[in-house]
C-alpha cells in the first residue's frame, strides 16, 4: 500500500463538481483507492481549501459559505485519514524553505513536503 497526500488542487477538483476536472480529480482518487492505496490530508491541505472555497467566485474562489465549507470539511475527514502533525515539522519546514530558498506561494507546498517527510520519520 502506498500512501499519498492529496494536493489541494486535487481536493478542490474532488470537491466541486461543476470544476471542468472534477471527473479527472474523481476517478484518479478512485484509482488509488481500488488499488489498495491510503489518500491523505493535511492540516495544510485543509487550511488551503478553506481560504479558496470560501473566497468569492470573482477573485478566483468557489464562493462558498462557511457553513457549505465546514461541511465539505467534515465529509473530507470522514473519508481521508488526517496526518497528526508533529513538533518537528515547523523546524524542518523552516530548514527547506532556508536551504532551498523558497519564496512566495511555492512556501505552502514546502510545508506539505515537511509533512511528508516527517511521516517518513515514524
Amino acid at each position: 500500500m502506498t500512501r499519498y497526500i492529496l494536493d489541494t488542487n486535487v481536493v478542490m477538483r474532488f470537491c466541486n463538481p461543476s470544476d471542468v476536472q472534477h471527473h479527472l480529480a474523481t476517478e484518479a482518487i478512485s484509482r488509488l483507492l481500488a488499488q489498495g492505496d491510503e489518500c491523505l490530508l493535511t492540516a495544510q491541505i485543509l487550511v488551503e481549501f478553506w481560504v479558496v472555497a470560501t473566497r468569492p467566485f470573482e477573485v478566483n474562489g468557489l464562493g462558498w459559505t462557511v457553513e457549505k465549507t465546514r461541511n465539505t470539511i467534515h465529509q473530507l475527514r470522514q473519508r481521508f485519514p488526517l496526518l497528526e502533525e508533529s513538533e518537528y515539522i515547523f523546524p524542518n519546514w523552516l530548514n527547506l524553505v532556508t536551504t532551498n530558498k523558497v519564496m512566495g506561494k511555492r512556501t505552502h507546498d514546502v510545508r506539505i513536503i515537511a509533512v511528508m517527510l516527517d511521516q517518513l520519520l515514524v
